[in-house]
């Protein structure tokens, strides 16, 4: 019985392991196929951002695609500002000034990113953030609240008083302060608009380069495991 142990199964140890080399190749091509459209993703995203594309009309704007040029009227929210810490820019910490505009009565407001300030050394004022109630037409693009991984505690650390200092808040939690809905988007305000603060806005993401070196990586895998797949089998080792 020893003897015909190792034949007990010639079928499956015909079609076996072919069909774990394909399913392996399928699954690296795939993979590759994967990074090389993420690449072309990320290109897009770069070509939208340092184009010259038209403004898109807020009213207009369907799909809210990461850095699209958008425009928008309305008129501020005149004392209701958030205030984003923990912001480093050139090795200073510093608030990003989120404002909201109202662009029709009993529309979700827009979030205005006017960029970033440096937080006040002792004995500093704290930077002047009042705006005019007057309609105006504003232009960016755009964007979302800063994230992160894992935020300690609450978003916000002084939900009484205006301006309101607050920790990587999301959407929602700003509409909670706000009383109101807001859009789940964030306008990027463009630097040569009035009324805004440090603005250098750079798609943070890997660029495509890294994404077609993976799919080097993925298609060289899948190239290997057919080899080895004909040489295998021009050997007879897929066969009983």
């Amino acid at each position: 019985m020893n003897d015909a142990t190792p034949n007990k199964n010639p079928i499956l140890r015909r079609i076996v392991p072919p069909l774990a080399s394909i399913a392996l190749a399928i699954a690296f091509a795939s993979l590759g196929y994967w990074q090389v459209q993420r690449a072309a993703e990320k290109r897009e995203t770069e070509a939208l951002f340092e184009g010259s594309a038209h403004y898109t009309q807020l009213a207009n704007l369907s799909v809210p695609t990461q850095y699209r040029p958008v425009e928008a009227r309305g008129r501020y929210l005149v004392d209701e500002h958030v205030l984003i810490d923990n912001i480093v820019r050139n090795g200073r910490i510093g608030y990003f000034v989120i404002s909201a505009l109202e662009t029709a009565a009993g529309e979700p407001l827009l979030l205005v990113n006017r960029g970033w300030v440096a937080r006040p050394d002792r004995g500093e004022d704290r930077p002047e953030l009042s705006l005019d109630g007057e309609w105006r037409s504003l232009h960016g693009r755009v964007g979302h609240l800063p994230r992160v991984g894992i935020r300690s505690g609450e978003a916000f650390a002084n939900p009484g008083d205006w301006p309101r200092i607050a920790v990587y808040p999301n959407e929602d939690e700003v509409a909670a302060q706000l009383g109101r809905p807001v859009l789940p988007f964030v306008l990027l305000l463009d630097p040569d608009e009035p009324d805004g603060f440090g603005r250098d806005w750079r798609p943070q993401q890997a660029g495509p380069m890294r994404h077609y070196g993976y799919a080097v990586q993925w298609f060289a895998l899948c190239l290997t495991v057919i080899a080895l797949s004909v040489w295998h089998y021009r050997r007879g080792s897929f066969r009983p």
